[in-house]
């Protein structure tokens, strides 16, 4: 029994001892660049890339923009485009341009402090047509999306895909009054709050080779899923798949952080420092960057699911509770509106008499607030 004890009180003192311990690897401020995108050689095509700082493995934020930077493509005829941060958001776009995919391609960035990152020279590949992008519910209710595509001439080989989704929501409770400055208004068709459209683009990283097979060919390629019930298909979702053609040396590359970023999270997060990509940042050789920059005409095919499509797949909102107060209103000025409180918002008027005002959140009512806008897509 003693021995027991002295057992016991000895754990209790090691267990009393430990400390976290955060590795040098989590905490040190490797910001490595990150250049997501291709560029864009079919005709009138415009060409993207995201510049974000790559995340520390203990970091908690989102994502990291690379702002207020200068990015240009260059070809080897001399020519050169530039791509401009519309949004202030790190995704850099230009215009529509008409490339001559006999030309080498590199990219350009010189960022806000100074660094310059330049690209090798690389020829285009053109991507073939995508077939088809299908779903299917699985039998746990979740919905999975693939591409199916091919190239007769067996010259394509590698691929990878992005996407962009966009879906339509509502708010929980429909709303005929709005409130700016004080005084109360009728909603119309330009200042409903009801309907919203969200969009999200892919993070993830996605490849394919027919390289051991006798035709080129891709079927069932997964391109994402999404979970049962999740609001992107509460009312109707789309989805827009890209694909591009690979070079061989650009497969391998986008296949190594594909199998990091299912260990790690993303493209975002910190990568291993032996990856090497095509672009290097020329005035301080030491530093790493993560990216493979390639040229390819990129195909796209959009597709469209409704919740009616879907099976046992729920149309119910979440949030808080819709809580409402009533308000009386001033027989002088019923149009005014001071509530103290400015989580709400007016809700409607009742039809007692004298009228009072029905109150509720804002977040039942307005949309927005979960981060969408009330801009109707033109493909929509």
């Amino acid at each position: 029994m003693k021995n027991i004890l002295v057992y016991i009180c000895l754990f209790a003192c090691i267990a009393s001892c430990k400390k976290e311990y955060n590795p040098p690897e989590i905490t040190a401020a490797n910001n490595y660049l990150v250049v997501d995108g291709f560029i864009n050689i079919a005709p009138n095509g415009i060409t993207t890339y995201v510049l974000n700082r790559a995340k520390n493995l203990g970091d908690t934020t989102i994502n990291i923009p690379e702002l207020n930077a200068q990015v240009f493509i260059k070809s080897n005829s001399g020519s050169v485009y530039s791509l401009i941060d519309i949004d202030n958001t790190g995704t850099y776009n230009s215009t529509a341009l008409q490339l001559n995919n006999t030309n080498l391609y590199q990219l350009i960035i010189t960022t806000s402090d100074g660094h310059q990152y330049q690209s090798e020279f690389v020829t285009s590949k053109k991507s073939p047509a995508i077939d088809s992008i299908t779903w299917k519910q699985t039998e746990d209710e979740d919905v999975s999306i693939f591409a199916h595509t091919h190239d007769n001439d067996n010259k394509t080989k590698f691929y990878k895909w992005n996407f962009i989704e966009t879906w339509e929501y509502h708010a929980r409770l429909l709303n005929y009054w709005g409130e700016k400055n004080g005084r109360i208004f009728v909603l119309d068709s330009t200042t409903q709050m009801n309907k919203c459209w969200s969009h999200a683009t892919s993070t993830s990283v996605i490849t394919g080779t027919t390289i051991a097979l006798n035709q080129d060919v891709i079927s069932y390629a997964p391109i994402t899923k999404i979970t049962k019930d999740d609001e992107k298909i509460k009312v109707r979702y789309s989805i827009l798949v890209q694909q591009i053609a690979l070079q061989e040396a650009a497969y391998n590359y986008w296949k190594i952080i594909e199998k990091n970023s299912q260990k790690l999270g993303t493209l975002f997060d910190l990568q291993p420092a032996q990856l090497k990509g095509n672009i290097q940042c020329i005035n301080f050789n030491s530093e790493p960057v993560i990216g493979f920059i390639s040229a390819s005409e990129i195909t796209e095919k959009r597709i469209f699911i409704s919740n009616t499509e879907l099976n046992n797949w729920s149309t119910i909102v979440t949030g808080r509770e819709c809580t409402t107060l009533v308000l009386p209103t001033n027989p002088l000025d019923e149009y005014a509106y001071n509530y103290f409180d400015t989580d709400f918002t007016p809700y409607y008027f009742s039809g007692s008499a004298p009228a009072v005002l029905i109150i509720t959140r804002k977040e039942c009512i307005d949309c927005r607030l979960k981060g969408g806008n009330t801009n109707k897509p033109l493909f929509w």
